[in-house]
């Protein structure tokens, strides 16, 4: 793994390289932090439809597919599931009586909270590690980060 970082004001390929190597780490991170859910039969599908439904539900099937990046079938097959775990429910449309929008459980709600717990526990233990400095450039690093992140939405 490369240790040297790319000159401030750099070419095009050093934010390229930076894209690259902070995506891979997000990544294994994300991975490593989704572990747990893995065992509960959480799949990424379902945790980010679960996550969708925290932020911006209810909604209609065809709007959470979107969001969620998958299939209006394959939502419809995942809302099924979720549903029948009890981790969502469905209700009329306010706005149009003949559709339905879901929405997290409170079931829902608790899982997905204690899924983000396990991986924000994860991370944090890893950063208890760290030496000082390093999570001074981390803490330094973090709101460049979350404008990122922000960024993509």
């Amino acid at each position: 793994m490369t240790t040297t970082a790319p000159v401030p004001g750099g070419t095009t390929d050093c934010a390229a390289e930076l894209a690259g190597r902070l995506r891979i780490a997000a990544g294994r991170l994300a991975r490593e932090a989704g572990a747990q859910s893995r065992l509960d039969g959480m799949t990424p599908s379902r945790l980010a439809a679960l996550a969708v439904l925290d932020s911006d539900g209810p909604l209609r099937v065809g709007a959470l597919a979107e969001r969620v990046g998958i299939s209006a079938p394959t939502t419809s097959r995942l809302v099924d599931c979720l549903e029948g775990r009890g981790l969502i429910v469905r209700t009329a449309d306010p706005d149009d009586h003949r559709a339905i929008r879901v929405s997290l459980s409170a079931e829902g709600a608790a899982g997905l909270h204690a899924v983000r717990e396990l991986g924000a526990g994860l991370l944090a233990d890893r950063i208890v590690d760290l030496d000082p400095h390093a999570v001074a450039l981390l803490t330094a690093a973090l709101p460049v980060i979350e404008e990122l992140a922000a960024g993509s939405s």
